[in-house]
């Protein structure tokens, strides 16, 4: 693994002291699993992995014969990657990061951005932090474009000659709103572009 393009970036040391075991600022876990990543265009394969959410930021470990270090690849380079049959993509240049791929067709994508919160706080002995899961935000990349949705308008401003049809839609499928908004955006989004 060293001398692969995957082994430049910046080397990474954990900024957030924690106390609750299974309270971290990560995806899913705090501990390296063996993922995919696509770096300049490049597969790798059965890299360990983690990606913190708070900083929405990937760290790799990198081994060799006598150590391992862990780094934090340069996330503009990164175009991809698969963590816990999770398939995330990077919205370059949008300043969203890192979204989770639900839907994929040929016309558009569903995606989802994980977020947490970190708070700092104070023992008599030391400081530390803890972490919070914030709502998901949802986008629609349609067009070329990433649109956040959430609401009835969201989507009237991306599809503005179909007002009628999603107001409808949004009172006809209340249920599969409030449980599962990724089925509800991916069935009204292909009703739409039928």
């Amino acid at each position: 693994m060293n001398n692969t393009n995957l082994s430049y970036g910046v080397v990474f040391t954990e900024k957030y002291r924690r106390k609750l075991a299974n309270n971290h600022n990560y995806f899913k876990h705090d501990f390296f699993t063996k993922s995919t990543i696509v770096y300049q265009g490049e597969h790798f394969y059965d890299i360990d992995l983690k990606y913190d959410i708070v900083d929405d930021i990937l760290i790799i470990k990198i081994k060799n014969d006598h150590s391992q270090i862990s780094i934090s690849p340069e996330k503009n380079l990164i175009s991809e990657f698969k963590l816990d049959n999770h398939t995330f993509v990077n919205s370059y240049k949008k300043n969203i990061g890192y979204l989770e791929l639900l839907t994929l067709s040929d016309e558009f994508s569903i995606l989802k951005k994980h977020h947490k919160t970190s708070t700092e706080n104070r023992d008599r002995r030391f400081i530390y932090h803890t972490f919070k899961k914030k709502n998901e935000q949802y986008y629609l990349y349609y067009d070329g474009k990433y649109s956040s949705i959430k609401t009835d308008r969201d989507f009237i401003k991306i599809f503005p000659n179909n007002k009628k049809e999603i107001i409808q839609f949004f009172k006809e499928n209340r249920f599969l709103l409030k449980n599962d908004f990724a089925k509800f955006a991916t069935k009204l989004t292909k009703q739409l572009l039928a």
